[in-house]
């Protein structure tokens, strides 16, 4: 069998600590919004807390929000974090940082009655626009009786701000089933999102460099972790980013920090999809699915988080590609395994737990050695990396089904159209599981009444116990999807994008 080469991609560098990565010198960041949008279920605004500000008896950090003036210097270069040069060093201080925030203090800001209401920064989260938007779904069964899909309610929560020239996303998706795990998103998503909008808005012209978007990512994970503790919600992932425009023309710096199995890529119509959180997961190596790899929130079930994988990537991009985030639920589903189209490899499993290594993303070699099973190739970790991408790169590109035709007439791709793609194959391919499930027979000793929560999931449990072996026979995996994307570029006040090259139609997709 033979791979698909596919055409060379710009650089992704990444690592365990961001004072390793290079320091790319970043254009003014503007302030407007055009667009704000969170969910499911409210998202980050189903939070209520007052806004406050971050302390620490950690020596070596000194946060953004103190009573100094400091008016010309950038709020990110007025905090510093010591340190150290070995990745296990910094996992090391990571943790500290996250686990010494030992309280919230808000006496340096008293808003005046009359100023308006902020929900993490913005006034008004309901602005979708069809270059910034997002999109979550359950992938679940419904219970013909009940009529309610297990799992609920969906524990993944995203949230995107997108000004004239920059943007911030988040997404975050709960571990497990429940309230908490739910709760636990929407915590994680308010808390780093709130502080990026206080640490990067305004600036005022000061000068800065990537360096400086990663300290204060580094610091709204912080936020995160110590706003789920403060809410008692359960574990969660986080995949935060800021894209930004450099000093070079046309350029943005894409700026991510992530911890578990939410990812990042970013889709240009040339060079197609690339993984831009490539490092926080060994891609040589077959990855267990149902190990998240990290997370925030009281992993220890008292107050410590794993940052297993906490890791800081970055790339550049141009005017016109789109920077999405998923959960697992989205980026499992493409899959060459999980979609039946292909067997993993079985090798020995080898010491030690990822590649520490930090370079550039290798490309899959034009040839391989695909050995076939029943009729299905086995491939490699490094080729079924290669495959997902290749899927994800066709569906943002054509879209699934003959309805879809629209994305082949000319019109450049939004990322509006790019999440109902994705979340569309993911509901697509996992429709025959959802119909084992839903089977009425299945529920016929179901108990009319159920004393909780609880008792659902387990009856829920149990009827996958009861099916597995046809279950397993199916493409797909059922979970949360949750798909969050912005289209780079520079945007007028009335919506339109400069770049006449990537002007877009802005009316919903049909």
């Amino acid at each position: 069998m033979l791979m698909e080469k596919r055409r060379a991609q710009p650089e992704i560098v990444f690592s365990r600590n961001y004072e390793e990565l290079p320091a790319w010198l970043l254009g003014g960041l503007d302030e407007v919004v055009f667009a704000a949008s969170t969910g499911p279920d409210g998202g980050l605004t189903a939070i209520k807390h007052r806004p406050m500000h971050l302390t620490t008896n950690e020596p070596d950090v000194e946060f953004i929000d103190e009573d100094e003036d400091h008016s010309q210097q950038s709020p990110c270069r007025r905090a510093s974090l010591s340190t150290k040069s070995s990745p296990e060093a910094s996992e090391v201080e990571a943790s500290s940082c996250l686990n010494e925030i030992s309280e919230w203090n808000n006496n340096h800001e008293n808003p005046s009655e009359s100023a308006p209401e902020l929900t993490a920064g913005i006034q008004g989260w309901n602005r979708p626009h069809p270059f910034a938007y997002g999109v979550s779904t359950t992938l679940y069964e419904k219970n013909p009786v009940t009529r309610i899909n297990a799992g609920n309610p969906i524990a993944d929560s995203y949230a995107i701000v997108a000004r004239k020239n920059n943007a911030i996303m988040a997404l975050a998706d709960g571990v497990n089933w429940g309230e908490k795990p739910s709760l636990a998103a929407k915590c994680a998503v308010h808390g780093c999102i709130d502080y990026l909008n206080k640490a990067l808005f305004p600036l005022r012209g000061a000068p800065l460099t990537t360096k400086d978007i990663f300290l204060a990512l580094m610091r709204s994970m912080c936020a995160a972790h110590q706003l789920i503790l403060l809410e008692e919600g359960d574990v969660t992932t986080l995949t935060v980013a800021v894209i930004v425009p450099m000093i070079l023309p046309n350029k943005y710096a894409v700026c991510i920090c992530n911890v578990g199995d939410s990812l990042a890529y970013v889709y240009n119509r040339q060079t197609g999809v690339r993984e831009i959180t490539y490092g926080s997961h060994d891609i040589n190596s077959m990855r267990n699915m149902r190990d998240a790899l990290g997370a925030l929130g009281p992993v220890d079930g008292i107050s410590a988080p794993v940052l297993n994988n906490l890791t800081c990537s970055m790339t550049q991009v141009e005017p016109g590609d789109i920077v999405f985030l998923t959960s697992d639920g989205v980026s499992d589903n493409c899959d060459p395994v999980v979609g039946k189209f292909a067997l993993p490899k079985e090798v020995k499993k080898k010491s030690g737990t990822r590649s520490k290594r930090k370079d550039i993303h290798p490309h899959a070699p034009q040839e391989d050695s695909l050995l076939h099973h029943a009729g299905l190739p086995v491939v490699e970790a490094f080729q079924r990396h290669e495959l997902t991408m290749m899927r994800m790169d066709d569906l943002v590109s054509h879209g699934v089904g003959s309805q879809n035709h629209r994305l082949d007439s000319g019109r450049d791709i939004t990322p509006q159209d790019l999440c109902h793609q994705l979340i569309d194959f993911a509901t697509r391919l996992t429709n025959a599981k959802r119909r084992i499930l839903e089977d009425p027979e299945l529920y016929e000793e179901e108990g009319a009444e159920r004393e909780g929560p609880a008792e659902h999931h387990l009856e829920d449990r149990s009827r996958r116990k009861r099916v597995s072996d046809r279950l397993a026979q199916l493409p797909g995996k059922l979970d949360h999807a949750t798909v969050v994307a912005y289209r780079v570029g520079v945007y007028h006040s009335d919506m339109e994008e400069e770049e006449e090259d990537f002007n877009a139609p802005l009316e919903s997709p049909v």
